[in-house]
């Protein structure tokens, strides 16, 4: 498969990319392809999340997307959502501000808009949402990734009650599930979750974690209080991805902690 990567100028994290990846750095450089993969988030976590603007401008770039892959003759479109984008009838009922509130609507936004969008010029679209991913390169600022290094270094993370249903996914399943969708010829639904296959409590994998790095620190639930979101076991089924695309979970939890050490 040969593959183009649309990349900011300048962006360290081109480097990673294998030498065999065409880099271009503007839409309009961009030309024919089958399918078109639409990853990128500006400040998909930290406190970028609460910018109205940049959050805004994120669902304005999904569009533009689209409307590029369609000009490529893209035949597949395959966007990357999030889970926390079904909290958002609690988020607007609560009468109260969070965090990451705008970063959440503006990727409900995003996929209804693209949705349509996508009826309207007659490309196949694909939704993909996950609830959290870990492993190598995750940001620092992400939780699992704050929580290890806050354990590793004998500091006690402050985190809420953490005891609505979680479900974390390293993210070369979620690649692999990605590259399924690209890859399977007929797909009947226009939306698929990717994850581990086993939601649990938060907690839970939390304790797990702590277990798995060998350190006593304690984790200081309930420091952070409640924010009254909670998540529904339902929404994280991977059959429907399963049954289509024949996606399996590959990477244990305690190897994708390993990999977010290294």
């Amino acid at each position: 498969v040969q593959v183009t990567a649309l990349c900011r100028e300048n962006d360290p994290n081109q480097a990673r990319l294998p030498p065999q990846v065409a880099v271009v750095h503007h839409m309009k450089d961009l030309e024919k392809a089958d399918v078109f993969y639409h990853l990128a988030w500006e400040s998909a976590s930290g406190p970028g999340r609460a910018d109205a603007v940049v959050q805004t401008r994120n669902a304005e770039l999904t569009l533009e997307a689209l409307l590029t892959a369609d000009r490529l003759g893209c035949k597949r479109f395959i966007a990357m959502g999030t889970i926390y984008e079904r909290l958002a009838p609690q988020i607007l009922a609560s009468g109260k501000f969070g965090g990451p509130d705008f970063y959440i609507l503006s990727k409900t936004h995003a996929h209804t808009m693209a949705d349509q969008l996508a009826h309207k010029l007659g490309i196949e679209f694909v939704w993909c949402t996950i609830c959290h991913p870990i492993g190598r390169y995750i940001k620092p600022d992400q939780m699992m990734a704050s929580v290890v290094a806050s354990l590793l270094s004998g500091i006690s993370p402050s985190l809420g009650f953490a005891q609505t249903v979680y479900d974390i996914v390293a993210v070369e399943d979620v690649a692999r599930g990605l590259r399924l969708l690209g890859d399977t010829y007929a797909l009947r639904y226009r939306e698929y979750y990717i994850g581990s296959g086993s939601p649990k409590p938060l907690y839970q994998w939390l304790e797990d974690t702590r277990c798995i790095l060998g350190v006593n620190t304690p984790l200081g639930i309930g420091e952070l209080g409640d924010d009254g979101l909670e998540f529904d076991e339902s929404w994280f089924q991977i059959s429907p991805l399963a049954e289509e695309t024949g996606y399996a979970p590959q990477i244990s939890f305690e190897r994708a902690v390993a990999n977010i050490i290294k």
